[in-house]
């Protein structure tokens, strides 16, 4: 019995790297997210370089969210409604066009903050519609036994990204500067763009119910306010990334440039680092099932806090570099998981909207996280004592969470059919 069920699980491996569009898809992200890494890295470092107003800098990570958080529920809808395939074509096609603009600004050398400040604003919506089309895709390709298998390879696919990415993005700027920076990033995009034309879904033979846009979208708030599952995991989302997200994309730059006075390559360290972390944790959930889900997200959720507070007393690059590293193995215990619950609870015809309605409910505060940060800096108050602060907080609701008996209880549908 021992070998038919190992016979058993090679066979679903087997089958799930023979699956043509979602191995396309998977070839996608693989120059999509190295790509806006490659480009992210450039940007921080470009803001730096250009104006010593943390404030400005700040000011990047709110302009990408405030559109991100506004089309999202829009972006959703269209994934519902329109082949996910031309989605996420327009929208890795159309940030490789932003990217030409800012490459035509290098070149003219007229590139301002202001400038890299609309971009991000422009970029934010692009992964507006992007997000909810690349989650919801992926169950219309795969069967529901292989979705956190297929999740967790998309995963670790796309935490190479801040490995690959920041260092071939440090070291393009250390050798041959900006332009090659953003001229890497904009073919990485180019291709994403092209292979996902490959994809063929099954969306695209049937013919589809033109239900008018705004029943489609009542129709999703009505199942997400009924889903007392999917309320109690926006709402812990809600209030955890206001003491996360903006501590800690606007923190990590600042402290290696101001603090340790590092360069690109010590940037590019820390967050490769983090690529590191997430790929360890992606490759432990792919050979792993989790017979209690919900646990290993509590527990996850605890540890990243302790972490992230820990990150606030480091003392060196190398320090922080491995508290980012443990913080992204910590959060894909949390993300994987969360991701493979909500696609398996879910109506196949409602994924689009119910991942749009999950991020934009738990970042509806990222936006606010950023300027609060940013305005924290600008009155002199150290980057390490918002972290700090910060993970003191993110743990306490971590723990708060262990009373939520939805979540704590949760098993997969594999593990409630055995």
């Amino acid at each position: 019995m021992d070998t038919t069920i190992k016979q058993g699980k090679a066979i679903e491996k087997f089958s799930l790297m023979k699956n043509r569009n979602y191995l396309f898809l998977l070839l996608s992200a693989s120059f999509s997210a190295p790509g806006y890494y490659v480009y992210l890295l450039g940007c921080e470092w470009l803001m730096l370089s250009l104006s010593d107003n943390r404030f400005y800098f700040g000011m990047l990570f709110f302009a990408a969210a405030v559109p991100r958080l506004l089309f999202l529920t829009t972006g959703g809808l269209l994934a519902d409604r329109m082949n996910k395939r031309t989605i996420l074509f327009i929208s890795d096609f159309s940030r490789a066009l932003l990217i030409g603009l800012l490459l035509l600004f290098l070149w003219t050398d007229t590139v301002t903050s202001i400038h890299l400040i609309v971009l991000a604003a422009l970029f934010g919506i692009s992964d507006a519609f992007s997000y909810p089309a690349l989650n919801s895709m992926v169950p219309m390709l795969l069967p529901a036994e292989h979705l956190q298998r297929g999740n967790s390879i998309i995963q670790m696919t796309g935490q190479i990204s801040p490995i690959l990415g920041p260092a071939l993005g440090g070291s393009l700027i250390a050798f041959i500067g900006f332009t090659g920076v953003f001229t890497t990033a904009l073919v990485m995009l180019f291709i994403s763009a092209v292979t996902v034309l490959l994809i063929r879904l099954q969306e695209e033979k049937e013919v589809m119910e033109k239900t008018p846009a705004f029943v489609e979208l009542k129709e999703g708030f009505s199942y997400a306010r009924k889903n007392k599952l999917v309320v109690s995991v926006m709402v812990m989302a809600f209030f955890l990334n206001f003491f996360f997200s903006g501590p800690l994309s606007i923190g990590l730059p600042v402290i290696v440039k101001d603090v340790f006075h590092g360069t690109a390559g010590s940037l590019a360290t820390v967050e490769v680092s983090m690529g590191i972390g997430a790929l360890i944790g992606g490759a432990i959930l792919a050979t792993v099932t989790l017979k209690k889900p919900g646990k290993a997200m509590i527990a996850g959720l605890i540890a990243l806090g302790v972490f992230f507070m820990v990150a606030g007393f480091a003392g060196n690059l190398w320090h922080l570099a491995a508290l980012v590293a443990l913080m992204a193995l910590v959060t894909q215990i949390v993300n994987i998981p969360l991701m493979t619950m909500l696609q398996q609870t879910t109506p196949k015809k409602m994924l689009g909207r119910m991942m749009s309605f999950l991020m934009t409910v738990s970042t509806g505060l990222v936006p606010v996280s950023y300027a609060t940060t940013a305005f924290l800096l600008a009155t002199g108050i150290s980057m390490q004592t918002i972290i700090i602060i910060s993970g003191v907080v993110v743990t306490l609701l971590a723990v708060y969470q262990l009373k939520n008996k939805r979540l704590v209880g949760f098993t997969f549908e594999g593990e409630r059919r055995g």
